[in-house]
C-alpha cells in the first residue's frame, strides 16, 4: 500500500540518502573533527531490499556529504547493522599505514554470523578473509554488534543482540572473541527481540558512573513495529547488571526513532536514531528515497521527580527566536479563569522550532490552509501527547493510520512549569521536554506545508526560524 504524492517531502538537515532506503545507523565514529555516519542502505530502488552500507560524514552533524557503499554482499550474506572503532595501536594487525578503522557487522546469509571489515583511509574497506569472527549456525536472531573498549578488562568487548537478551563478548585483537555474559531475559519487560544493543557509561549527577544499556526492541506490528528502551546500572567487565529496579524505561514516546547508537570516540556521548518506524517506514509518501535519520543528540544523566533518567539535548541548526503574544482575556468576561488564551503565529517555512513554557495544560496545533492539524499537548494527566490523527497522509499504511501509531503519549517526570522545545523540518517532528528526559519523535505528511503555530493555553509562545 502507498500513496503517490508530487508533495517533496524530503528533510532539509536531517540526513537522507540521495536516492534508494536507509535505515539503522550503522559504524558511528568521531576522529579528529569528522564525524562517520555509515547506515543500512538499497542503493537500487527506495524499499527495504539487499542491504548495503552507506558511508557520509559531517563536521558539524548537520551538513552531510555522502560517500557511496562503504560494504556490499558477498558470500556471506546481506551486511546487517553494526559498529566501528579506530583500532588505536592496530590490536587487530589489519592496518597497514597506522591505526585502521575496522568495521564490525552482521554477515546475513543463511545464519547470522559477525564479520569485520578495515581500511587506512576511513573510505575504502576491504572485508576481512577469516570472516566471520564469531560463526554462528543455531541463533536466528544474532545480530548488530556494537563494539567499544572494556576499560575494565583493557580488552575490546561487543555487546550482540541475540533474540531475547543482549550478549557479550571480549576480544584482544577485534578477531578473536569469547563470550563472557548475558542479559535481560528477564529484565526485558517489552517482550520483544533485541536488536542495536549499546553500553556506554555515564556520570550521574551524584558524581557517581552508571552504565546505560540502550536495546531496540522488534515487536509485532500491531503494537508499532518497535520501540526503544533503556536500562540503567553497572558494567563488572563481563556483562551488565541493572541496578535501577525500576528500569529499563521507554527512550522515545513516538515511533520514529528506532535503531539509536551512539558514537564511538567522542567526547561528548552522541547518539543518532533512524527516524522511522518498521511498522510503516516502507510505505512513506517520500519518492526516490525513504528514511532518515534523527538529530543528533547528546546523552546525559539528570536527576528528576521520577529518579534517575536520560536526557537528550538535540544538535540542532540554530534558530531566531520571536515570542508570539497571546490574546488577553476581556475585563468584563465573568468567569475569566474559564477564558483559555490564545496565541497563533505564522510559521517561517518548513524549517523552524517552536519553544513554549507554561505553567499549565496546553495544546500546540501546526495547522495549514487544508485544516490538516499536528497536536502536541501538555493533558491535564501531565501528560506529553502527540496526536498527528489529522495531521497529514495516513492511508500509506494500515499500521501508521492505526489509533496505536496515531496518537502517543508519555507520562512527565517533572512536575510543575512546563518548558517544551518542537523542532520539525518538512515531515518529521522532535519534541523535548522535562529537560530532554520525555520526548517524542514523529514522522508526518501534511499535504501543503504547515503555515501556523496555535498554543491553547496559559503560556508563552515563542517561533524560531533558521539563522542565515
Amino acid at each position: 500500500m502507498s500513496t503517490k504524492t508530487d508533495r517533496d517531502f524530503r528533510p532539509f538537515m536531517h540526513f537522507t540518502p540521495k536516492y534508494g532506503w536507509i535505515n539503522d545507523p550503522n559504524g558511528l565514529t568521531y576522529e579528529n573533527g569528522t564525524w562517520h555516519l555509515f547506515a543500512q542502505y538499497n542503493p537500487d530502488e527506495p524499499v527495504w531490499g539487499p542491504m548495503h552500507w552507506l558511508h557520509a560524514t559531517s563536521t558539524d552533524l548537520l551538513h552531510w556529504t555522502e560517500h557511496g557503499v562503504a560494504l556490499a554482499p558477498d558470500s556471506l550474506g546481506m551486511i546487517f547493522s553494526g559498529s566501528a572503532v579506530i583500532d588505536h595501536g592496530n590490536t587487530s594487525g589489519l592496518g597497514r599505514d597506522g591505526d585502521p578503522m575496522v568495521l564490525i557487522y552482521t554477515s546475513h546469509g543463511e545464519h547470522e554470523q559477525q564479520s569485520i571489515a578495515f581500511s587506512d583511509d576511513r573510505f575504502h574497506f576491504t572485508p576481512y578473509a577469516g570472516n566471520p569472527v564469531i560463526p554462528n549456525t543455531e541463533k536466528r536472531n544474532f545480530r548488530d554488534p556494537k563494539v567499544f573498549r572494556n576499560p575494565i578488562r583493557n580488552c575490546w568487548t561487543m555487546v550482540l543482540a541475540a533474540g531475547d537478551r543482549a550478549e557479550f563478548y571480549a576480544s584482544q585483537d577485534l578477531i578473536h572473541w569469547t563470550k563472557t555474559g548475558d542479559f535481560g531475559s528477564k529484565e526485558n519487560h517489552l517482550n520483544g527481540v533485541f536488536e542495536c544493543t549499546d553500553l556506554f557509561p555515564l556520570p550521574s549527577p551524584d558524581g557517581s558512573e552508571v552504565w546505560v544499556l540502550l536495546a531496540s526492541m522488534a515487536l509485532h506490528p500491531e503494537f508499532g513495529g518497535g520501540r526503544m528502551q533503556y536500562f540503567l546500572g553497572r558494567f563488572d567487565g563481563d556483562t551488565f547488571i541493572q541496578d535501577e529496579p525500576h528500569s529499563p524505561y521507554i527512550l522515545d514516546s513516538g515511533y520514529d526513532n528506532y535503531a539509536a547508537v551512539t558514537f564511538f570516540g567522542a567526547e561528548k556521548r552522541i547518539m543518532i536514531g533512524w527516524g522511522s518506524s518498521p511498522g510503516y517506514a516502507p510505505f512513506a509518501p517520500t519518492g526516490d528515497f525513504c528514511c532518515l535519520m534523527t538529530y543528533a543528540r547528546e546523552l546525559s544523566l539528570v536527576q528528576t521527580d521520577s529518579g534517575l533518567r536520560l536526557a537528550s539535548k538535540p544538535i540542532t541548526p540554530s534558530f531566531e527566536l520571536t515570542e508570539i503574544v497571546r490574546e488577553t482575556a476581556p475585563e468584563n468576561l465573568r468567569f475569566p479563569h474559564k477564558y483559555v488564551p490564545k496565541a497563533s503565529g505564522s510559521l517561517p517555512g518548513e524549517l523552524f522550532c517552536i519553544h513554549v513554557e507554561a505553567d499549565e495544560a496546553f495544546d500546540l496545533m501546526l495547522s495549514n490552509e487544508t485544516g490538516e492539524e499536528l497536536h502536541v499537548l501538555i493533558s491535564d494527566e501531565q501528560k506529553l501527547v502527540v496526536d498527528r490523527t489529522r495531521a497529514g497522509l495516513r492511508n500509506f499504511s494500515p499500521f501508521y493510520e492505526s489509533g496505536v501509531c496515531s496518537v502517543t503519549s508519555a507520562p512527565r517526570t517533572n512536575y510543575g512549569k512546563i518548558s517544551l522545545d518542537l523542532y520539525f523540518d518538512r515531515m518529521f517532528a522532535e519534541i523535548f521536554t522535562d529537560n530532554g528526559t520525555v520526548l517524542n519523535s514523529s514522522m508526518v505528511f501534511p499535504e501543503k506545508p504547515y503555515q501556523t503555530a496555535t498554543l491553547t493555553g496559559h503560556g508563552k509562545m515563542w517561533i524560531g526560524c533558521p539563522q542565515r
